[in-house]
């Protein structure tokens, strides 16, 4: 998966393009800015809107390529990401450390998925918000 994500970004457009997920920022919109958890992040688009909004931003994503872009568009937008290249599954995340979590699109195969909810749901804090959009 690393390689099929690292591939589908390397190329200098972004893939989902710069703004973020209609869903995801109607609904991110109507919180408090705090901390939020990003998994499976890809270029950034999300984290670095969250971010202009005054949110401060952790993003999981395996993919080397995803956070290079990422990155440069946080510099771009002139905010502050904190982006963890590595596998969901392996990521460290203290219990209830999160004000809300944003799940759009993750890609994940389906015997992983319960696992990631549950660990999703146990870094936020009591009356934290998970926004969710799936296939």
């Amino acid at each position: 998966m690393k390689h099929f994500w690292d591939e589908r970004y390397r190329a200098p457009e972004y893939t989902y393009g710069t703004e973020p997920n209609l869903y995801f920022k109607e609904k991110l919109e109507q919180f408090t800015p705090g901390h939020i958890l990003l998994p499976g992040e890809g270029e950034g688009r999300n984290a670095v809107w969250a971010a202009q909004q005054g949110w401060k931003v952790t993003a999981v994503d395996f993919s080397t390529a995803g956070r290079r872009k990422a990155m440069q568009l946080a510099r771009k937008n002139a905010v502050q990401l904190d982006y963890r290249v590595e596998s969901f599954h392996d990521a460290a995340l203290e219990p209830e450390s999160f004000d809300a979590a944003g799940v759009i699109f993750f890609h994940l195969p389906a015997l992983f998925m319960e696992r990631a909810f549950a660990k999703i749901t146990e870094s936020l804090k009591p009356g934290g918000v998970l926004i969710a959009e799936l296939y």
